[in-house]
């Protein structure tokens, strides 16, 4: 990928689906015969990747003379935002950073507190709070939204930022679906509010939240209630196991239950049993 006059490739430790997939785009070592590049960007997402980034830079530095290691990973704050560089084509960030200081994210550590970038044009919108940038900044989102079809607001929205002004804007898009979420306990009411508003417009299907497990003092009993709860409010429900400690098989095996919408949906409305749900995963 051409970027500033220089060729460069990228190298992603994990794929992901929103990873790119051009032929500039690699997911492993360097290839036998491989393209000329003057820097090799090592993009790493996940912090217990961060050996595996550094024994990728060592291989293509037999290749290629430049060869940097960046990403969330290493508390990269990011600067403006590049399409189709790190992200797959169609998705966009028009903010960095977040004014919260939830004890489980590391945003506002790494990216500090809201950034509003030069915005391109994209549907999957990844910024990590939207809602919580300027009037002037958002008018000028959703008019570029207004351009696009199937749009999904995969970064999130905070529920407590969800007023009739924002979704009025909504009603105006294409949305395919968006993102809340219930971190903790005192997520529920702004989680109750924001779906009363959202939801003479929108179906459960495009109404998904983020339920956060596996942090602190949290265990499989209590993190099968709040998904229980986030679909009682009204919303589809996607567990989110907190990654940066290792989990018994039990975690793995019950986020993967769930994050199933067919067998959650089953699950909730009590069509089937859990056990009769974990033998489907056999």
């Amino acid at each position: 990928m051409i970027i500033a006059g220089k060729n460069i490739a990228r190298v992603f430790v994990t794929r992901t689906n929103m990873s790119p997939t051009d032929e500039d785009a690699y997911f492993g070592p360097p290839e036998m015969f491989m393209p000329e590049y003057d820097e090799v960007h090592i993009s790493t997402i996940f912090t217990w990747d961060k050996d595996k980034a550094m024994e990728l830079k060592y291989q293509w530095e037999a290749v290629c003379p430049i060869v940097k290691v960046g990403g969330p990973a290493f508390d990269d704050p990011g600067g403006e935002f590049e399409p189709g560089l790190y992200l797959k084509p169609g998705v966009t960030i028009t903010s960095r950073g977040c004014p919260n200081k939830c004890k489980f994210c590391f945003v506002p550590t790494r990216e500090g507190k809201v950034r509003e970038l030069a915005i391109k044009s994209g549907r999957i919108v990844q910024d990590n709070n939207l809602l919580a940038c300027s009037r002037s900044h958002l008018d000028k989102v959703f008019a570029m939204l207004k351009g696009q079809k199937a749009i999904d607001f995969a970064g999130g929205f905070e529920a407590g930022r969800v007023t009739p002004w924002v979704v009025e804007q909504l009603r105006g898009l294409s949305v395919y679906q968006l993102w809340l979420a219930y971190d903790y306990a005192a997520a529920e009411k702004p989680l109750i509010h924001a779906v009363e508003l959202l939801k003479p417009y929108f179906r459960r299907d495009s109404m998904r939240c983020y339920v956060l497990i596996g942090f602190g003092d949290d265990t499989i009993a209590k993190a099968e209630v709040r998904l229980r709860r986030a679909w009682e409010i009204g919303t589809l429900p996607f567990p989110m196991l907190y990654k940066p400690k290792e989990y018994p098989y039990e975690w793995h095996r019950f986020q993967n239950l769930w994050s199933r919408p067919a067998i959650l949906k089953a699950l909730c409305d009590g069509r089937i049993k859990k056990t009769e749900a974990e033998t489907k995963l056999l």
